[in-house]
């Protein structure tokens, strides 16, 4: 509830309107979840590079991260170096270097770095075969070699993440053996490396039946897997979740809290920033006030939330309606006072 002091200006009235208007409603059934007095800003986002960011100068890049700063974001997690035999570190280290610009920039704004690796191609067909996640792990591990060789210097190179997505399956327990161990040899060696440094992962909600499923396989697969960090994807927008988000978001955040306490892990949010357009062409930016609901929601049970991503949905660099998200978003979070997670 907001208290109106009796004497205002017309800007303070704008203001006040403004923040009523973007106030999401309450969901049905919000009784279920614990409240927070104050609304947490997204410290972070994703980088998901393709092939034609890699033709982006210097200049562009500096635009992205002087708005990320603007949106209060201090961490960039780039998602992979290597996807499916495209490799996104530059074979003349003169060349210009996303990576290296965006780390270079963080040391001097005091903003914090996790390099993803490598991803190889069929990774929901062939997770079940022991030759195939070998390979994966042996390539993602020579990746880390190089970034490690590359990037390591750098003061904000903060962690790593492991870019495979993870989501249900229905597993034999030998399964479930084979994949921890995937995680475990990458996290291990990433760590022994770097001299300690965090490693993520990010699983996915989809296709799961029910959250005590969801909690059952995670609690086998995540003890023992070295993973430090795991940032639940949300799936408002990829899997269509932003309705009765109480019951198709909230439980599946609090299974996995449960997890991550048992396996002392951190848990984070990635909320989804983007929504499906309804004309077929396509993702586009979602509205702020869907936004504000989904932290909302998945605040009282994480530590910190990252988007996906700031650069595709977000970037006032990038077109008009990212730019439309990025000043709404910049309105409706000015009253958090810098409480950013």
């Amino acid at each position: 509830m907001y208290t109106i002091p009796i004497m205002i200006s017309s800007a303070q009235c704008i203001l006040i309107s403004t923040l009523l208007l973007l106030a999401p409603a309450p969901a049905v059934g919000s009784a279920a979840r614990p409240k927070l007095p104050t609304r947490p800003r997204i410290g972070g986002t994703f980088i998901q590079y393709q092939d034609w960011m890699m033709s982006l100068d210097s200049a562009a890049w500096l635009c992205e991260l002087d708005a990320m700063r603007d949106a209060g974001i201090n961490l960039v997690i780039i998602q992979w170096l290597e996807h499916e035999n495209k490799r996104f570190i530059p074979a003349d280290p003169a060349a210009c270097d996303p990576a290296r610009i965006i780390l270079e920039y963080a040391d001097e704004h005091g903003m914090r770095v996790y390099l993803g690796l490598s991803t190889i191609d069929r990774w929901h067909e062939r997770i079940t075969h022991p030759r195939y996640l070998d390979r994966a792990a042996t390539q993602s591990l020579r990746l880390a070699d190089q970034a490690w060789a590359r990037y390591g210097r750098h003061p904000s190179f903060a962690g790593w993440y492991i870019p495979q997505e993870l989501r249900y399956y229905e597993f034999k327990p030998e399964f479930v053996s084979l994949l921890r161990g995937f995680l475990r040899r990458q996290s291990d060696h990433c760590r022994a490396i770097s001299g300690g440094k965090p490693v993520a992962i990010a699983p996915s909600l989809a296709q799961c039946p029910s959250p005590e499923a969801f909690r059952k396989l995670f609690a086998d697969l995540l003890a023992g897997s070295g993973v430090e960090i795991l940032i639940l994807q949300d799936g408002v927008g990829a899997n269509r979740r932003e309705k009765l988000m109480d019951s198709n978001v909230v439980p599946y955040f609090r299974a996995m809290q449960d997890v991550c306490g048992e396996a002392e892990i951190e848990i984070w949010s990635d909320i989804e920033i983007f929504r499906y357009c309804p004309s077929g062409r396509g993702r586009e930016p979602a509205s702020v006030e869907r936004i504000l609901e989904q932290i909302d929601a998945e605040a009282p049970f994480v530590s910190s939330f990252v988007m996906f991503d700031f650069f595709h949905y977000m970037s006032p660099c990038r077109g008009e309606e990212q730019k439309r998200l990025f000043e709404d978003y910049l309105r409706a979070t000015a009253d958090s006072s810098g409480a950013s997670h």
